[in-house]
Protein backbone atom coordinates (compact mmCIF):
# COMPACT_ATOMS: atom_id res chain seq x y z
CA UNK A 1 0.00 0.00 0.00
CA UNK A 2 1.42 3.65 -1.30
CA UNK A 3 1.42 6.29 1.00
CA UNK A 4 -0.13 8.99 -1.37
CA UNK A 5 -3.51 9.23 1.27
CA UNK A 6 -3.07 9.66 5.02
CA UNK A 7 -5.99 7.95 5.76
CA UNK A 8 -4.32 4.93 3.98
CA UNK A 9 -1.48 5.48 6.29
CA UNK A 10 -3.48 4.16 9.19
CA UNK A 11 -3.77 0.48 7.67
CA UNK A 12 0.00 -0.19 6.60
CA UNK A 13 1.73 -3.13 8.41
CA UNK A 14 4.12 -1.37 9.88
CA UNK A 15 1.78 0.52 12.01
CA UNK A 16 -0.06 -2.67 12.97
CA UNK A 17 3.33 -4.14 13.79
CA UNK A 18 4.03 -1.43 15.97
CA UNK A 19 0.53 -1.41 17.72
CA UNK A 20 0.90 -5.00 18.29
CA UNK A 21 4.68 -5.13 19.75
CA UNK A 22 4.45 -2.33 21.98
CA UNK A 23 0.51 -2.13 23.00
CA UNK A 24 -1.07 0.90 23.82
CA UNK A 25 1.81 1.99 25.37
CA UNK A 26 3.50 3.38 22.18
CA UNK A 27 0.19 5.71 21.74
CA UNK A 28 1.20 7.51 24.66
CA UNK A 29 3.55 10.46 23.07
CA UNK A 30 6.56 12.33 25.12
CA UNK A 31 4.83 15.42 25.49
CA UNK A 32 6.47 16.38 27.95
CA UNK A 33 9.56 16.34 26.08
CA UNK A 34 7.55 18.05 23.17
CA UNK A 35 6.50 20.93 25.37
CA UNK A 36 9.80 21.34 27.03
CA UNK A 37 11.02 22.99 23.83
CA UNK A 38 7.70 24.77 22.87
CA UNK A 39 5.98 27.88 23.52
CA UNK A 40 2.60 29.27 22.37
CA UNK A 41 1.83 32.54 20.89
CA UNK A 42 -1.55 33.84 21.19
CA UNK A 43 -2.44 34.90 17.35
CA UNK A 44 -5.84 35.94 16.06
CA UNK A 45 -7.11 33.69 13.80
CA UNK A 46 -8.67 35.58 10.63
CA UNK A 47 -11.00 34.20 7.93
CA UNK A 48 -9.88 35.09 4.30
CA UNK A 49 -11.89 32.83 2.10
CA UNK A 50 -13.88 29.94 2.78
CA UNK A 51 -15.83 27.11 1.16
CA UNK A 52 -12.51 26.15 -0.22
CA UNK A 53 -12.56 22.18 -2.15
CA UNK A 54 -8.89 21.23 -0.27
CA UNK A 55 -6.80 23.89 -0.23
CA UNK A 56 -3.28 22.55 -0.24
CA UNK A 57 -0.24 24.93 -1.70
CA UNK A 58 0.20 28.96 -1.06
CA UNK A 59 1.95 31.29 -2.62
CA UNK A 60 2.68 35.10 -3.01
CA UNK A 61 2.66 36.64 -5.91
CA UNK A 62 4.70 39.67 -7.03
CA UNK A 63 1.95 42.27 -6.59
CA UNK A 64 1.16 41.02 -3.09
CA UNK A 65 -1.46 38.88 -4.45
CA UNK A 66 -2.15 35.49 -2.73
CA UNK A 67 -2.45 31.96 -5.12
CA UNK A 68 -4.49 29.08 -4.05
CA UNK A 69 -3.90 25.48 -4.55
CA UNK A 70 -7.29 23.89 -4.84
CA UNK A 71 -6.92 19.96 -5.29
CA UNK A 72 -10.37 19.62 -5.70
CA UNK A 73 -12.56 16.87 -4.44
CA UNK A 74 -15.61 14.62 -5.59
CA UNK A 75 -18.04 17.51 -6.26
CA UNK A 76 -15.05 20.12 -8.22
CA UNK A 77 -12.57 19.50 -10.36
CA UNK A 78 -8.85 20.45 -9.06
CA UNK A 79 -8.05 24.78 -9.68
CA UNK A 80 -5.85 27.16 -8.78
CA UNK A 81 -7.30 30.56 -7.46
CA UNK A 82 -5.90 34.36 -6.81
CA UNK A 83 -6.85 36.08 -4.04
CA UNK A 84 -6.18 39.93 -4.69
CA UNK A 85 -5.95 41.92 -1.57
CA UNK A 86 -5.57 39.01 1.22
CA UNK A 87 -5.29 41.79 3.71
CA UNK A 88 -9.50 43.24 2.99
CA UNK A 89 -12.19 42.31 5.24
CA UNK A 90 -13.61 40.61 1.78
CA UNK A 91 -11.00 39.94 -0.26
CA UNK A 92 -11.61 39.69 -4.07
CA UNK A 93 -11.10 35.92 -5.06
CA UNK A 94 -10.57 34.78 -8.98
CA UNK A 95 -10.23 31.74 -10.65
CA UNK A 96 -6.80 31.65 -12.84
CA UNK A 97 -6.65 27.69 -13.59
CA UNK A 98 -10.30 25.08 -13.05
CA UNK A 99 -10.35 21.98 -14.59
CA UNK A 100 -7.45 19.88 -13.47
CA UNK A 101 -7.30 16.54 -12.77
CA UNK A 102 -8.23 14.95 -8.85
CA UNK A 103 -8.34 11.64 -7.50
CA UNK A 104 -9.82 10.29 -4.12
CA UNK A 105 -12.00 8.36 -2.15
CA UNK A 106 -15.60 10.14 -0.47
CA UNK A 107 -15.61 7.83 2.13
CA UNK A 108 -11.74 8.58 2.91
CA UNK A 109 -12.39 12.54 2.85
CA UNK A 110 -8.71 12.79 1.27
CA UNK A 111 -7.78 13.77 -2.85
CA UNK A 112 -4.96 13.95 -4.85
CA UNK A 113 -4.46 16.52 -7.83
CA UNK A 114 -2.93 20.24 -7.67
CA UNK A 115 -0.54 20.19 -4.39
CA UNK A 116 2.52 22.33 -3.94
CA UNK A 117 2.63 26.02 -5.99
CA UNK A 118 5.71 28.32 -6.71
CA UNK A 119 6.06 31.51 -8.09
CA UNK A 120 9.31 32.87 -10.42
CA UNK A 121 9.21 36.34 -12.35
CA UNK A 122 7.25 38.93 -13.08
CA UNK A 123 5.13 40.53 -16.14
CA UNK A 124 5.17 39.10 -19.34
CA UNK A 125 8.15 36.72 -18.20
CA UNK A 126 5.27 35.66 -14.74
CA UNK A 127 5.32 31.89 -14.32
CA UNK A 128 3.59 30.30 -11.54
CA UNK A 129 4.59 26.31 -11.61
CA UNK A 130 2.31 24.12 -9.82
CA UNK A 131 3.00 19.85 -9.15
CA UNK A 132 0.29 17.09 -9.81
CA UNK A 133 0.34 14.06 -7.18
CA UNK A 134 0.96 10.88 -7.92
CA UNK A 135 2.04 9.28 -11.19
CA UNK A 136 0.19 7.75 -14.51
CA UNK A 137 1.32 4.41 -13.53
CA UNK A 138 -1.15 4.25 -10.13
CA UNK A 139 -3.77 6.51 -11.55
CA UNK A 140 -4.07 4.92 -14.98
CA UNK A 141 -4.51 8.98 -16.08
CA UNK A 142 -1.27 10.81 -17.65
CA UNK A 143 -2.66 14.22 -15.96
CA UNK A 144 -1.09 12.90 -12.84
CA UNK A 145 2.43 13.50 -11.97
CA UNK A 146 2.92 16.70 -14.34
CA UNK A 147 4.88 19.55 -13.21
CA UNK A 148 2.70 22.63 -14.94
CA UNK A 149 3.56 26.40 -15.58
CA UNK A 150 0.86 28.88 -15.39
CA UNK A 151 1.81 32.18 -17.80
CA UNK A 152 0.59 35.79 -17.14
CA UNK A 153 -2.41 34.78 -19.75
CA UNK A 154 -3.81 31.72 -17.28
CA UNK A 155 -2.54 29.36 -19.89
CA UNK A 156 -1.16 26.09 -18.78
CA UNK A 157 1.58 24.68 -20.17
CA UNK A 158 3.25 21.13 -18.76
CA UNK A 159 6.62 20.68 -18.75
CA UNK A 160 7.38 17.14 -17.72
CA UNK A 161 5.55 13.83 -15.84
CA UNK A 162 8.19 14.03 -12.35
CA UNK A 163 5.34 11.93 -11.31
CA UNK A 164 6.32 9.16 -13.74
CA UNK A 165 10.06 9.57 -12.94
CA UNK A 166 10.12 9.15 -9.51
CA UNK A 167 8.06 5.64 -9.92
CA UNK A 168 10.41 3.94 -12.53
CA UNK A 169 13.08 5.22 -9.89
CA UNK A 170 12.03 4.19 -6.93
CA UNK A 171 11.27 0.58 -8.75
CA UNK A 172 14.72 0.29 -9.39
CA UNK A 173 15.52 1.76 -6.00
CA UNK A 174 13.26 -0.59 -3.71
CA UNK A 175 16.17 -1.59 -1.48
CA UNK A 176 15.75 1.70 -0.33
CA UNK A 177 12.83 1.56 1.90
CA UNK A 178 11.94 -1.57 3.59
CA UNK A 179 8.68 -0.94 4.42
CA UNK A 180 7.15 -2.33 1.34
CA UNK A 181 5.75 0.65 0.06
CA UNK A 182 8.26 1.54 -3.24
CA UNK A 183 7.43 1.73 -6.47
CA UNK A 184 5.64 4.96 -5.23
CA UNK A 185 5.67 8.37 -6.40
CA UNK A 186 3.93 11.23 -4.84
CA UNK A 187 5.23 14.72 -6.14
CA UNK A 188 3.98 17.35 -3.67
CA UNK A 189 5.85 20.78 -3.24
CA UNK A 190 7.63 22.45 -5.68
CA UNK A 191 10.38 25.45 -5.34
CA UNK A 192 11.48 27.89 -8.43
CA UNK A 193 14.45 30.25 -7.35
CA UNK A 194 16.91 31.64 -9.65
CA UNK A 195 18.50 29.04 -12.40
CA UNK A 196 16.98 25.97 -10.51
CA UNK A 197 13.57 24.55 -10.38
CA UNK A 198 13.31 21.61 -7.02
CA UNK A 199 10.41 18.96 -6.72
CA UNK A 200 10.10 16.96 -3.58
CA UNK A 201 8.12 13.97 -4.16
CA UNK A 202 6.27 12.56 -0.57
CA UNK A 203 6.20 9.37 -2.09
CA UNK A 204 9.61 8.89 -3.32
CA UNK A 205 11.37 10.47 -0.38
CA UNK A 206 13.37 12.57 -3.23
CA UNK A 207 14.24 16.03 -3.58
CA UNK A 208 14.30 16.71 -7.45
CA UNK A 209 15.57 19.24 -9.93
CA UNK A 210 13.77 20.11 -13.13
CA UNK A 211 16.65 20.90 -15.89
CA UNK A 212 15.91 23.81 -18.55
CA UNK A 213 15.54 20.76 -21.30
CA UNK A 214 12.97 18.93 -19.02
CA UNK A 215 15.40 16.36 -17.80
CA UNK A 216 15.33 15.50 -14.43
CA UNK A 217 17.62 14.22 -11.39
CA UNK A 218 17.03 13.35 -8.39
CA UNK A 219 19.73 15.14 -5.96
CA UNK A 220 18.65 13.89 -2.40
CA UNK A 221 16.97 10.57 -0.93
CA UNK A 222 15.68 11.72 2.59
CA UNK A 223 16.48 8.71 5.56
CA UNK A 224 13.75 6.51 6.43
CA UNK A 225 12.50 7.02 10.11
CA UNK A 226 11.80 4.04 12.63
CA UNK A 227 8.18 2.78 12.01
CA UNK A 228 7.94 4.28 7.94
CA UNK A 229 9.92 6.41 5.50
CA UNK A 230 10.54 10.52 5.70
CA UNK A 231 7.73 11.47 3.54
CA UNK A 232 9.30 15.02 2.33
CA UNK A 233 6.62 17.67 1.42
CA UNK A 234 8.18 21.06 1.78
CA UNK A 235 11.08 23.04 0.46
CA UNK A 236 12.01 26.67 0.77
CA UNK A 237 15.21 28.72 0.19
CA UNK A 238 16.18 30.10 4.00
CA UNK A 239 18.63 33.08 4.41
CA UNK A 240 21.53 31.40 3.78
CA UNK A 241 20.63 30.75 0.48
CA UNK A 242 20.55 26.67 1.14
CA UNK A 243 17.57 24.52 1.13
CA UNK A 244 15.32 23.54 4.09
CA UNK A 245 13.26 20.23 3.34
CA UNK A 246 10.73 19.54 6.31
CA UNK A 247 8.87 16.21 6.21
CA UNK A 248 5.90 14.71 7.81
CA UNK A 249 6.79 10.95 9.40
CA UNK A 250 3.12 10.26 9.63
CA UNK A 251 3.58 7.02 11.13
CA UNK A 252 5.98 7.73 13.73
CA UNK A 253 4.27 10.89 14.78
CA UNK A 254 0.76 8.64 15.19
CA UNK A 255 2.41 5.84 17.65
CA UNK A 256 5.91 7.14 19.05
CA UNK A 257 6.59 11.57 19.17
CA UNK A 258 6.73 13.63 17.12
CA UNK A 259 9.25 13.30 14.49
CA UNK A 260 8.95 15.06 11.14
CA UNK A 261 12.09 17.17 10.84
CA UNK A 262 13.44 19.59 8.84
CA UNK A 263 16.70 19.21 6.50
CA UNK A 264 19.31 21.67 5.59
CA UNK A 265 20.95 20.63 2.41
CA UNK A 266 23.18 22.60 0.15
CA UNK A 267 21.88 21.38 -4.19
CA UNK A 268 25.46 21.94 -5.03
CA UNK A 269 26.80 19.17 -2.96
CA UNK A 270 24.38 16.83 -4.32
CA UNK A 271 25.67 12.88 -4.81
CA UNK A 272 23.76 12.72 -8.55
CA UNK A 273 25.39 8.85 -8.14
CA UNK A 274 23.66 8.12 -4.77
CA UNK A 275 21.56 10.28 -3.44
CA UNK A 276 20.95 8.60 -0.67
CA UNK A 277 24.67 9.96 0.45
CA UNK A 278 23.99 13.58 -0.39
CA UNK A 279 25.30 15.36 2.43
CA UNK A 280 22.38 17.10 4.78
CA UNK A 281 21.98 17.90 8.69
CA UNK A 282 18.99 18.26 10.92
CA UNK A 283 18.11 21.39 11.37
CA UNK A 284 14.91 20.69 13.48
CA UNK A 285 13.40 18.00 14.82
CA UNK A 286 10.95 16.75 17.31
CA UNK A 287 8.23 18.46 15.24
CA UNK A 288 4.29 17.15 14.14
CA UNK A 289 3.59 16.43 10.63
CA UNK A 290 5.06 19.39 8.45
CA UNK A 291 2.25 19.55 5.57
CA UNK A 292 4.41 22.78 4.19
CA UNK A 293 7.19 25.33 5.10
CA UNK A 294 7.93 29.12 4.48
CA UNK A 295 10.65 31.43 5.67
CA UNK A 296 9.39 34.79 6.02
CA UNK A 297 11.33 38.30 5.59
CA UNK A 298 11.45 38.28 9.22
CA UNK A 299 13.89 35.22 8.95
CA UNK A 300 11.69 33.06 10.88
CA UNK A 301 10.87 29.54 9.29
CA UNK A 302 7.06 28.57 9.19
CA UNK A 303 5.59 25.29 9.18
CA UNK A 304 1.75 24.07 9.27
CA UNK A 305 1.73 20.60 11.54
CA UNK A 306 -1.11 18.66 9.80
CA UNK A 307 -2.41 17.48 13.57
CA UNK A 308 -0.54 18.39 17.05
CA UNK A 309 -2.80 15.92 18.51
CA UNK A 310 -2.15 11.62 17.52
CA UNK A 311 -5.99 10.73 18.59
CA UNK A 312 -7.45 12.20 15.98
CA UNK A 313 -7.53 8.72 14.09
CA UNK A 314 -9.83 7.90 17.29
CA UNK A 315 -12.17 10.66 16.20
CA UNK A 316 -10.60 13.48 18.54
CA UNK A 317 -9.72 17.20 17.35
CA UNK A 318 -6.19 17.06 15.42
CA UNK A 319 -5.43 20.24 16.65
CA UNK A 320 -3.26 21.58 13.81
CA UNK A 321 -1.47 24.77 14.24
CA UNK A 322 1.49 26.26 12.79
CA UNK A 323 5.12 26.39 14.47
CA UNK A 324 7.54 29.40 14.28
CA UNK A 325 11.33 28.31 14.26
CA UNK A 326 14.08 31.35 14.81
CA UNK A 327 16.39 30.83 12.42
CA UNK A 328 19.40 31.00 14.72
CA UNK A 329 17.38 28.94 17.13
CA UNK A 330 15.95 26.11 15.22
CA UNK A 331 15.52 24.67 18.87
CA UNK A 332 13.14 27.29 19.54
CA UNK A 333 9.13 26.06 18.43
CA UNK A 334 6.08 28.66 18.94
CA UNK A 335 3.18 27.32 18.32
CA UNK A 336 0.92 29.98 16.70
CA UNK A 337 -2.53 28.76 17.65
CA UNK A 338 -2.66 26.72 20.29
CA UNK A 339 -4.27 23.69 17.76
CA UNK A 340 -7.16 25.65 16.95
CA UNK A 341 -6.80 24.84 13.50
CA UNK A 342 -7.66 21.42 11.75
CA UNK A 343 -5.96 19.45 9.05
CA UNK A 344 -3.42 22.59 7.91
CA UNK A 345 -2.07 22.51 4.48
CA UNK A 346 0.54 25.31 2.65
CA UNK A 347 2.11 28.39 4.75
CA UNK A 348 3.44 31.76 3.76
CA UNK A 349 4.22 34.35 4.88
CA UNK A 350 3.18 38.13 3.17
CA UNK A 351 4.95 41.20 2.66
CA UNK A 352 3.24 42.65 5.56
CA UNK A 353 4.78 39.45 7.75
CA UNK A 354 1.53 38.12 8.19
CA UNK A 355 1.10 34.43 8.32
CA UNK A 356 -1.41 32.54 6.02
CA UNK A 357 -2.27 28.73 6.11
CA UNK A 358 -4.60 26.62 4.77
CA UNK A 359 -6.58 25.20 6.70
CA UNK A 360 -9.04 21.92 6.58
CA UNK A 361 -7.22 20.70 4.04
CA UNK A 362 -8.62 16.73 4.39
CA UNK A 363 -11.20 14.87 6.10
CA UNK A 364 -13.69 18.20 6.09
CA UNK A 365 -16.28 19.74 4.09
CA UNK A 366 -14.83 22.77 3.46
CA UNK A 367 -11.64 24.09 3.57
CA UNK A 368 -10.27 27.85 4.14
CA UNK A 369 -7.46 30.24 4.03
CA UNK A 370 -6.75 32.17 7.44
CA UNK A 371 -4.56 34.89 8.50
CA UNK A 372 -3.08 34.69 11.83
CA UNK A 373 -1.86 37.97 13.59
CA UNK A 374 -0.43 38.64 16.66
Amino acid sequence: MNKTNILALASKPAMHLAKSQLGGAIIVMTLAVALAASATAQSTITQVVGGLHSPRGLTFGPGGQLFVAQTGDDTVGGSIIEILDPMAVRSNVRTIVSGLAVTGDPEEGEFLGISGISIFGNGVNFGLYGIMAVDPQQTGDPAFGNLLRVNNRNQVETLVNVGSFDYEWTDEHQWLVPFGDFPDANPYGVLVVPGHTYVVDAGANTLDEVMPDGSIRILAFFPNAVLADSTPTCACQGPDGLLYIGTLALVDSLFIEPSAKVYRLDPAQANLPEPWNTPMTEWASGLWPINGCNFGSDGNFYASQLFTNPNWIYGEDPEGDVVKIPFASPATHTFLTDGALSFTGGVAVGPNGAVYVADGTAFVPEGRIVRLGP
